[in-house]
């Protein structure tokens, strides 16, 4: 990003652009068509931009809204769902959009273009039905718990990090004793929480 002054129209045509982007994107709220307050601190340097962890805001965002969309009486779910309807396709074959393998991924393409499929119409009661219908008879055969090949720990340095996923007021344990599976370990009874 070229430099601007802070206070030149640039600089705060860029503030609201990016704002609007990751606001709407992966920190959405049910509203869908506000954007959380909180997020303009961050863009408040144009240069620390680049800087924050973004993916990691967002799967904390994401983990705060799937425990609040579980709970009885929830109006639905928010969140980045392009983070999820990847997740879901990668890891349950049965509910991708065309049951062919995914496109390969290219060297900095979007990973969730890999699942890129044609929109259709239709019905979408029937569809709802037939969705439920298949996670109904799910057993542990449907899922791919390896679908980036075996082992995909090895590919990183071994971390024994535990602790608290952080953005802004959102804070999310994480403990990858809970998902050994995903890094292709065997899986066994974690510790407890507390």
């Amino acid at each position: 990003m070229a430099r601007v002054s802070a206070s030149s129209d640039e600089s705060v045509e860029a503030r609201c652009y990016l704002l609007c982007l990751i606001g709407s994107t992966l920190f959405v709220d049910k509203s869908y068509d506000r954007v959380r307050g909180w997020l303009y601190s961050y863009f408040r340097d144009l240069a620390m931009v680049g800087k924050y962890a973004w993916g990691a805001g967002a799967l904390a965002w994401m983990y705060r809204q799937l425990g609040r969309s579980s709970r009885a009486g929830s109006g639905g779910f928010s969140g980045c769902l392009t983070l999820l309807q990847a997740w879901i396709y990668e890891y349950f074959p049965s509910l991708r959009i065309n049951r062919r393998a995914p496109e390969p991924m290219t060297e900095g393409g979007p990973f969730a273009r890999r699942w890129e499929g044609p929109i259709r119409g239709g019905d979408l009661q029937r569809k709802l039905d037939h969705y439920r219908r298949l996670l109904d008879g799910f057993t542990a055969a449907h899922v791919d718990w390896l679908p980036f090949g075996a082992n995909p720990s090895r590919a990183f340095p071994r971390s024994l990090y535990r602790g608290v996923i952080r953005v802004y007021d959102v804070a999310e344990t994480y403990d990858p004793s809970r998902v050994l599976r995903q890094f292709g370990y065997r899986q066994v009874i974690p510790d407890p929480v507390i």
